[in-house]
């Protein structure tokens, strides 16, 4: 049988198989941690709670988004527990989870000024809690599905980022970045392999925010 006599989607998903494999050659990572520099596996990390900036002053590096999508607190919470599975079952180190209780005001509240610059807040945040390392995860946008697994009129879109800052000497490591926004199968052919991956379905915000913890882990080294 030649290809000529092959049912269309045949064609389609083979052509669609080369084009992943390519882009997955050229791609560069969206991490500025191409290179993981390991921390001991003797040092204990401890981790922050996920927080979203809302104003720049709230930033450790970057911008705000436009139109920034804002998480609920309940969606936080959440990610909280599904950072902790992702940790504990996915890397052989030991941690210490900060209670969302001692967040400070100064990393949550509305005043900011205009310039990144929660760095110093961090790690004086991390000392008071005895952290040598102090894993922080935040949330950039946040924009849930509208629909159903099988089908959606707005497909979820998220950023996260993680830093892994050296308390001690107070200066920010490796910087782990993730934004993903789900297209169907038919829109792009160059996710065709993440769509497969996920069987087909429209994932939840939240589904992709721990696609982007599991990238943390390897690009952290944890």
């Amino acid at each position: 049988m030649t290809n000529r006599h092959l049912p269309r989607l045949s064609v389609f998903l083979a052509a669609a198989l080369c084009l992943t494999l390519a882009a997955a050659c050229a791609r560069r990572p969206t991490s500025t941690a191409d290179v993981p520099r390991l921390v001991s596996s003797s040092y204990r990390i401890s981790v922050a709670p996920f927080t979203q900036p809302l104003h720049p002053g709230q930033l450790i590096v970057g911008q705000i988004p436009e139109n920034q999508g804002r998480i609920p607190h309940d969606a936080l919470v959440s990610l909280d527990m599904q950072l902790r599975e992702v940790l504990i079952t996915g890397t052989k180190r030991q941690y210490t989870f900060i209670p969302r209780r001692n967040l400070p005001p100064d990393l949550t509240s509305a005043h900011s000024t205009g310039q990144p610059g929660a760095l110093p807040r961090w790690v004086a945040y991390g000392r008071e809690h005895g952290a040598q390392y102090l894993l922080i995860p935040q949330v950039l946008d946040w924009h849930e599905r509208e629909g159903s697994k099988a089908g959606v009129t707005q497909s979820a879109h998220v950023r996260v980022e993680f830093f892994l800052v050296n308390v001690a000497e107070g200066t920010p490591g490796n910087r782990s970045i993730f934004e993903e926004k789900q297209v169907g199968l038919t829109e792009n052919l160059l996710t065709v392999g993440e769509f497969l991956k996920r069987k087909g379905t429209w994932v939840t915000a939240q589904d992709l925010a721990v696609d982007g913890m599991k990238k943390a882990v390897k690009d952290l080294g944890l």
